[in-house]
C-alpha cells in the first residue's frame, strides 16, 4: 500500500482549477465536454476499479463484515445526499491506524482504520468521507487531467503504467515513475490546492446537513487534528495530504455556523463499531479486558456508552479465549436487543472460536430468517454451516449474494469454500477465479476459468458464459496497459 497510495492521494489532493469560495453549491463549476472529452466516466469507473484490484492484492484490507456493512450503508447514505449522481461505490477498509481516508475515480471510498479509532463521533467521520464525496462529484481527477491538457496523456499514462508495474510485482519502479509524474506537475498544483480542498469541505459539509448530521463537526475534528500534529509532532496522514490551515478551519467553523439548527452527533451503531475496532486492536496488544472493565466501572450502566463498552469486553475476552466469560458479559446486551446485528455477530464469534458451530447456527438461522438481507448475518450463517459441513445450507444464499455484490471478494471466498465442502470442482474453478481477479491476480484468474471451460466442453451455454467472463477479465487486464 505504501507504494501505490501515495501517488494517488497526491493526485486527489492537489489539483488546477478556481475556487468558487464563499458560494453555495448551487455554484459548482458545470462539468461539460472539457471534462469528459479528457476522460469520460465510464474510463474514470474502469481505471478506479482496476486500481482498487491492485491495491487489494498489494496490501491487506480489513474483512469485518459487520464493520463493512456499517461504512457501506455511512457512504451510501452520505451519497445520496451529496451532488454525486447515480453513486455506485465500492468501499475498502485499510488496517492501517493512522488517520486518512481517500476518494479514486470511479466511485472507489477508502477508509483506515484509525479514522474511526479517532473520530470521536459519527458526524466526525461522516464529514470526513462527505468530503471525499465531494471530489468524486466534482470529478476533480478528470478536471486535473482537462486543465493540464498538454500533460494530460502523458499524466494518464503514466499513472496507468505505475498501476501496471505494480501489479507486475515492481513497487520500487512504480513508485518513482509515480512520483517523478507529481515532480513535473507539482509547481502548478500547489497554488490550488487550497481552494480545491475548500470546494471538497463546502460539499462535504452541505452533505452532512442535508444528511441529518451535525456541520460543526467538521471543524472539531480538524480542530483536533491540527492540535495533535503540533503537540505530539507526528503529523496525521490526513493532515499531509488535506493540508490544514488555520484560513481553512476558520472557513469550515464560519459555514458550520451558518446552520442553527440543532442536529445528533452520534449514533449507538457507530459507536458499536468503534469500540469493536477498538477492542480488537486492544485485544492484540493484550490490554482489551482491563481497559474495558476500567470503562464499565466508570459509566452508567443504561447508556449507549456502557452497552458499547461492554460490547469491547465482550470482543476482548473471546479473542483472549475466555468464552465462557465472553458469553456472561454478553448476555445482558442480547437480552435486552435479541436481533441486534453486532450482538449476534459477537454471540457468533465466540462460537465459532470456541468449535461450537451448532450453537452458532442456532443462534443464526432466526435472525437471518427475519433478516434475509442483512450482510453481516449472512457471512457469519455461512461461516458457521460451512465450518459444520453443511455447506448445501448456503451455497444458494451466497451465489445470489454473489450477483448483487460481485466485487465483494469475502463473498468469493465463501463460495470457494462451500464448493469445496461440497466437492463441486467448477464451482471452485470459477469462484476461485473471482478472488484472483478482485485480488488483481489477473493470469491466475483466467488459468482458473480455462480449467472450468475444459470440464464442460460439452455444455455449450455454460461454456459461453465462462468465455464472456474470461473475455471481461481478459479487458480489464488491458486496462493496465492504457
Amino acid at each position: 500500500m505504501k507504494r501505490l497510495f501515495p501517488f494517488f492521494l497526491l493526485l486527489l489532493s492537489t489539483t488546477t482549477f478556481p475556487s468558487h469560495a464563499g458560494q453555495g453549491s448551487s455554484d459548482l463549476p458545470e462539468l461539460g465536454d472539457d471534462v469528459s472529452s479528457v476522460i469520460s466516466p465510464e474510463q474514470e469507473y474502469r481505471l478506479g476499479r482496476t486500481w482498487l484490484r491492485q491495491l487489494r492484492g498489494s496490501t491487506p484490507a480489513v474483512s469485518d463484515p459487520v464493520v463493512q456493512d456499517y461504512l457501506e450503508h455511512l457512504c451510501y447514505r452520505l451519497a445520496f445526499h451529496s451532488p454525486l449522481q447515480n453513486p455506485d461505490l465500492s468501499l475498502i477498509v485499510i488496517p492501517d491506524k493512522s488517520i486518512n481516508a481517500f476518494a479514486v475515480p470511479g466511485g472507489v471510498v477508502g477508509i483506515n482504520v484509525g479514522l474511526l479509532l479517532n473520530a470521536e463521533t459519527e458526524a466526525e467521520t461522516a464529514g470526513v468521507l462527505g468530503h471525499e464525496l465531494g471530489h468524486l462529484s466534482q470529478r476533480h481527477f478528470a478536471r486535473q487531467l482537462a486543465s493540464q491538457k498538454q500533460n494530460q496523456w502523458m499524466y494518464l499514462g503514466t499513472l496507468l503504467a505505475s498501476i501496471a508495474l505494480a501489479a507486475a510485482g515492481s513497487g520500487d519502479g512504480a513508485y518513482a515513475l509515480g512520483m517523478g509524474a507529481q515532480a513535473a506537475m507539482v509547481d502548478n498544483q500547489l497554488s490550488y490546492s487550497r481552494q480545491y480542498e475548500q470546494e471538497a469541505d463546502r460539499i462535504g459539509m452541505q452533505t452532512l446537513v442535508d444528511s441529518g448530521m451535525d456541520p460543526h463537526a467538521m471543524p472539531v475534528f480538524f480542530q483536533r487534528l491540527q492540535r495533535q500534529s503540533r503537540m505530539v509532532g507526528n503529523i496525521p496522514e490526513f493532515v499531509l495530504t488535506h493540508p490544514l490551515t488555520e484560513s481553512r478551519i476558520a472557513d469550515t467553523m464560519a459555514r458550520a455556523n451558518q446552520y442553527t439548527q440543532k442536529l445528533p452527533q452520534d449514533s449507538l451503531d457507530y459507536q458499536l463499531v468503534r469500540v469493536r475496532l477498538a477492542a480488537i486492536y486492544l485485544a492484540d496488544s493484550g490490554r482489551g479486558i482491563a481497559f474495558f472493565q476500567q470503562q464499565l466501572r466508570e459509566l452508567s450502566p443504561n447508556s449507549d456508552r456502557a452497552r458499547a463498552n461492554r460490547l469491547g469486553l465482550t470482543i476482548a475476552l473471546a479473542r483472549d479465549r475466555q468464552y465462557d466469560k465472553a458469553r456472561e458479559a454478553l448476555a445482558p446486551l442480547l437480552q435486552e436487543n435479541p436481533l441486534r446485528v453486532d450482538y449476534l455477530a459477537a454471540a457468533a464469534d465466540i462460537e465459532l472460536a470456541d468449535r461450537q458451530y451448532d450453537a452458532a447456527i442456532k443462534l443464526l438461522t432466526p435472525a437471518v430468517t427475519l433478516n434475509p438481507d442483512s450482510y453481516p448475518l449472512l457471512v457469519y450463517y455461512a461461516r458457521a454451516q460451512i465450518a459444520a459441513n453443511h455447506p448445501e445450507q448456503v451455497i444458494e444464499r451466497l451465489e445470489a449474494a454473489a450477483r448483487e455484490r460481485s466485487d465483494d471478494p469475502q463473498i468469493w471466498r465463501l463460495l470457494v469454500d462451500a464448493y469445496t465442502a461440497s466437492k463441486n470442482t467448477l464451482g471452485i474453478y470459477r469462484s476461485r477465479a473471482e478472488v484472483y481477479f478482485l485480488n488483481g491476480d489477473d493470469n491466475r484468474a483466467l488459468e482458473q476459468l480455462r480449467m472450468a471451460a475444459s470440464g464442460v466442453r460439452d455444455n455449450y451455454p455454460l461454456t459461453a458464459k465462462i468465455q464472456k467472463r474470461m473475455r471481461e477479465m481478459q479487458q480489464a487486464k488491458g486496462d493496465l496497459k492504457g
